[in-house]
């Protein structure tokens, strides 16, 4: 099976000044292809670093592709790197990218300085490979090792990241050629409200039990609680689909409600698929999460079909007079209640004429807590055409998180009241 270095090139980088979101673009096509990607690096805008890193990562890896660093700026000095680590002493303009540079410069009104010429100007043993969205094309080397009895393939990418993902698909066709590919078989299962230490426990016999060939990972996030993905490398698809059926089929009996999809599943996804196939619609009451909840639902395509819309009722005056919820309900038991919850969600959906509504009124901190409410408590409510329940939950982190987990919180309150799980 083919592996593959993926490395990002910039001080940027390395300050934290931008997020490097290239590398996991690279990483899920070249996944989807075959190719196993074994490392990640980031290194410095330093001559000697890049030549020296991409090195190892030559030694280590049949595939390399490298963004960042090729501007016009003194500062972008990956082609010059690149050079020397070829063995290059030659370059020479590539003209197809300068007429594309050409174009670029008067379609932004902006003359042809030597700079923007110069990045056409590529080392003489690389093979060009144009870039019609920007102004410096990719590259692709293809570098002996081992005394030169086989040869890994380097490629240079822009590190825009629209001008990378344009590039990559002429990546991928010069790996599809070399014929050498396998299937990477993924199959994950999302679970909500088991934290990842129980989770392993309940399934730790099931685990040790896997085949060799299969290896488990566990992808904890605060939005869609902790996803359980099985990996087979090598072989064919149906043979790894074969293996995998029986372990999931397993897995659910176990497991059995706290399983709510797969793949890429979350939890407003699986909650708006149901709506729509009952032909129900929803509306929510936000308090502490200040419109979390909606933004998850409305962020799905066709939100509409099933969503009426939400009242953020922050403030206690809104609760009162557009949820009608009772003023003597939190003179005596505060906004964060069980009282105050199921009266706002009981409110949003008589305001809104929806089937179902889901409400939460909380303390995501850093400040408002005591000794009975402290910071992270949650009261969540749930009303639909002949119930109205709530529940209390409490956590412990920072304002932004504790939004995050009350969100999908609630959301997963409503799935199990809907009876929503992975059959």
């Amino acid at each position: 099976m083919l592996n593959a270095t993926i490395c990002t090139i910039g001080d940027e980088i390395l300050i934290g000044q931008i997020i490097d979101t290239n590398s996991s673009f690279i990483s899920k096509e070249l996944n989807k292809l075959g190719v196993k990607v074994d490392f990640m690096i980031s290194v410095s805008d330093k001559e000697s670093d890049i030549i020296s890193n991409i090195e190892r990562c030559l030694s280590l890896s049949d595939i390399v592709i490298v963004t960042g660093g090729l501007g016009p700026t003194k500062d972008d000095i990956t082609k010059a790197a690149l050079a020397k680590l070829s063995g290059c002493t030659e370059f020479r303009y590539d003209h197809d990218q300068l007429e594309i540079i050409e174009e670029i410069c008067r379609k932004r009104g902006i003359g042809l300085s030597v700079l923007n010429r110069d990045q056409a100007l590529v080392p003489e043993c690389c093979t060009v490979l144009k870039n019609t969205l920007g102004t410096a094309p990719g590259m692709m080397f293809s570098i002996s090792k081992n005394g030169g009895l086989s040869q890994s393939l380097l490629f240079s990418l822009p590190g825009v990241p629209y001008e990378m993902a344009a590039l990559l698909p002429q990546v991928i066709k010069k790996i599809e050629s070399l014929n050498s590919t396998e299937a990477i078989f993924h199959k994950s299962l999302s679970t909500f409200g088991i934290p990842e230490s129980l989770l392993a426990s309940l399934i730790e016999k099931w685990e040790d039990e896997l085949p060799d060939v299969v290896k488990l990972a566990y992808l904890p996030n605060p939005l869609s609680g902790v996803r359980l993905r099985l990996s087979i490398y090598g072989g064919t698809e149906e043979d790894a689909e074969a293996t995998v059926k029986p372990l999931l089929e397993d897995l659910k009996k176990i497991l059995g409600n706290s399983l709510y999809g797969e793949d890429d599943d979350t939890l407003e996804q699986v909650i708006s698929r149901h709506l729509r196939k009952i032909s129900c619609t929803l509306s929510t009451a936000e308090s502490c999460t200040g419109g979390k909840i909606a933004s998850l639902i409305t962020s799905l395509p066709g939100a509409s079909d099933i969503y009426k819309g939400s009242v953020i009722s922050y403030d206690n005056d809104v609760k009162f007079d557009l949820l009608d919820v009772d003023r003597g309900i939190i003179e005596k038991f505060g906004a964060v209640s069980s009282e105050c919850a199921l009266e706002m969600a009981s409110g949003v959906r008589r305001l809104l004429k929806t089937d179902y509504a889901v409400a939460a009124s909380g303390i995501a901190g850093p400040d408002g807590g005591t000794i009975d409410k402290p910071v992270g408590t949650l009261w969540i409510a749930v009303a639909g055409p002949d119930f109205c329940e709530s529940r209390r939950v409490t956590f412990i982190g920072d304002r932004q998180r504790n939004i995050d987990r009350f969100s999908s919180e609630a959301l997963n309150t409503l799935r199990l009241k809907l009876g929503i799980q992975l059959m």
